[in-house]
């Protein structure tokens, strides 16, 4: 049963590679577009904003729809839309183009981690199979800029996005025939989905995800300038240290994953204080090569590796609807747009613009999703006490 969640694994490491693909031929794409770096960096927010408004605005739509029948809908017209952007060559159709594609790209979010829920063999064996799909957005987050750049490079920015559109053509002709035709949920279903959305204790989780995830990207957005700038790495070093902090990523995904059904809270509590040591190590000594290279490595390892860990507790509190998942998907996204920009703040406050800045940030954000995560432990250990008996 596992070698559909390899399928999923792919299908979501399309749509990953995509979302920070522009970052990698930034200089390219304003040349040829008559724009500055500026401007066509905002084509990653715009993504991220479509993932996380328009992806649960899609799994709406396509709620009562076989979950295979809705996933290969939605890669098609992904890849067709991303290789349309080469044509359009004018900044505010690309612009509305990756709106739809972030869009397209949140629904795929969704759909893969629902179908890996109801492809796991028991309840039990949820995260550990989520945890298999997710290794492709930790690979897609780590090849996307580097591959990006050497197409760029070697061709032009437009052959990436045909590209890229090419290849979501034949994952989702792959797909047809590797994934399994599973029912639609009923109306009911459905709307018992919705109804989760009432619930105090999902919007809670999702908060620990959102700090969670916010806790890393605010320090990760801002490792290139602390490897190269403040602990004085070379480019070439600083690009060696940054793919093997996507195999730490995996690494960690793999193992949190195979624990997160039984253990989620513990492996959390665990996470989010290394991942706070991690980024105050890295504020303090962040000019010392020793001290930062494995401060980085370690954020790789409890960052967002701890997806699996979040994704089971939300799950466990909400069930495993495709909703829920996407809404789940636009809260983690928000968590990388938030700490981005809240770590970019703290260093234009700075004094000397040092990334270190970020990296306290993030060690803060850190400590207030671990102590979020004891108010829910321990408000839901007070529910399950005994109350006196009234005489």
């Amino acid at each position: 049963m596992k070698r559909p969640l390899y399928w999923l694994m792919l299908t979501l490491l399309l749509v990953a590679m995509s979302e920070l693909q522009t970052m990698g031929m930034m200089p390219d794409m304003a040349r040829s577009l008559g724009a500055s770096t500026a401007t066509v960096g905002t084509l990653i927010s715009v993504y991220s904003f479509g993932m996380a408004i328009g992806g649960p605005l899609i799994a709406w739509a396509l709620r009562l729809t076989p979950p295979k029948t809705a996933l290969l809908g939605v890669v098609i017209v992904y890849a067709l839309l991303e290789a349309a952007v080469p044509v359009v060559h004018n900044y505010w159709w690309i612009a509305a183009l990756r709106l739809l594609t972030g869009s397209l790209g949140g629904a795929v979010f969704g759909l893969t981690l629902t179908m890996a829920a109801r492809l796991a063999p028991s309840p039990d064996r949820i995260a550990s199979s989520i945890s298999i799909v997710l290794n492709g957005l930790m690979f897609g987050a780590v090849l996307g800029l580097p591959i990006s750049h050497a197409i760029a490079t070697a061709f032009n920015w437009q052959t990436s996005f045909v590209a890229l559109g090419i290849a979501g053509l034949i994952i989702a002709l792959l797909d047809v025939s590797a994934l399994p035709s599973l029912p639609a949920v009923s109306a009911q279903t459905s709307a018992d989905d919705l109804q989760q959305f009432r619930s105090p204790r999902l919007w809670s989780r999702y908060l620990v995800s959102l700090l969670t995830i916010g806790a890393t990207y605010g320090a990760f957005s801002y490792f290139t300038p602390l490897l190269e700038g403040d602990a004085g790495f070379s480019t070439n070093t600083t690009t060696v240290i940054l793919f093997g902090y996507g195999l730490c990523t995996v690494i960690g995904n793999n193992l949190v994953g195979r624990y997160a059904d039984r253990h989620a809270v513990p492996l959390l509590r665990i996470g989010h204080l290394v991942l706070a040591g991690a980024l105050v190590v890295l504020a303090l000594f962040s000019r010392l090569p020793w001290a930062a290279l494995p401060g980085v490595l370690l954020v790789g390892l409890v960052g967002v590796s701890m997806n699996p860990a979040l994704v089971a507790r939300v799950v466990d509190v909400a069930g495993a609807g495709n909703l829920v998942n996407t809404v789940h998907t636009s809260v983690i996204t928000l968590g990388v747009v938030f700490g981005s920009a809240i770590g970019g703040v703290a260093i234009s406050l700075g004094q000397d613009s040092s990334s270190a800045a970020a990296m306290w940030t993030g060690a803060v954000l850190a400590i207030l999703a671990t102590c979020v995560l004891s108010a829910q432990t321990l408000g839901h250990k007070a529910r399950l006490s005994p109350q006196p008996v009234q005489d």
